[in-house]
């Protein structure tokens, strides 16, 4: 009985609450946003769901029954073109709201899949309104977050059209940074950044590899690397020989 009361969010239990109150990602979660009596009482109606690479999260048109956050990971958002071609336009990590639009009536703008494994911190709408927490305050940290996704997706716009493909690595690299929290970056894989900037796999190994020669990039490992200067994005490159 107790495990089907916390599913159905009519108890919150003390583990929940302490685990969401020490989780690392609550700084850039909606639920810093919304004020301690709502952040607890959310707190009994989260569900994690862990996702692994290549899951679909999030379905463009349609109007989600759910909310959710990413508490670990990284996703790719995508968006339909003629002929319903997809394309990617966007990574999204830790803090990202999912199903945001549902909450005002709206389709999904966007496809989300998975480029790591991950888990989701998930409410359902139906217990938002069941337990009447969509108030002035809730909608504004929702339209604060909206607002914040759409800087970010414009954001990934603008290092789509730096010219130069080391550039606009460096420029993908600090949003990474940015968006992760941590000068350690989580790389995505080469083919992932590839189709985000129109290239080729051997190009962003090639150009990752000229940038870390050039003293502009440290790696540490396969999946992980460091800018020398996190400020650095316009700087006088060479031109790499077959971008």
């Amino acid at each position: 009985m107790g495990t089907l009361q916390n599913q159905t969010g009519t108890t919150k239990s003390p583990a929940q609450l302490a685990r969401c109150q020490v989780c690392a990602t609550r700084p850039v979660c909606i639920m810093s946003c919304v004020g301690e009596s709502t952040a607890q009482t959310l707190a009994g109606v989260i569900h994690e769901r862990p996702f692994r690479k290549s899951d679909l999260v999030q379905v463009e048109g349609e109007v989600a029954d759910h909310i959710a956050i990413i508490k670990l990971g990284m996703v790719k958002a995508m968006r339909k073109g003629a002929g319903d071609s997809e394309r990617p336009v966007a990574l999204f990590g830790r803090g990202q709201l999912i199903g945001a639009y549902a909450l005002l009536g709206q389709r999904n703008q966007v496809g989300a899949r998975a480029l790591s494994t991950g888990r989701l911190c998930v409410i359902d709408i139906a217990a938002l309104y069941r337990l009447g927490v969509i108030d002035r305050i809730f909608l504004g940290c929702v339209y604060a977050m909206i607002s914040n996704a759409f800087g970010h997706l414009a954001d990934w716009a603008h290092v789509m059209r730096i010219k130069g493909i080391q550039q606009q690595l460096l420029g993908a690299l600090q949003l990474m940074s940015k968006d992760q929290g941590n000068q350690l970056i989580r790389l995505p894989s080469h083919v992932a950044l590839a189709e985000l900037l129109s290239t080729t796999r051997e190009s962003v190994a090639r150009n990752l590899r000229l940038l870390e020669q050039q003293g502009l990039l440290n790696r540490r490992d396969r999946w992980h690397c460091q800018l020398s200067d996190p400020k650095i994005v316009n700087v006088a490159l060479p031109p790499a020989n077959n971008p």
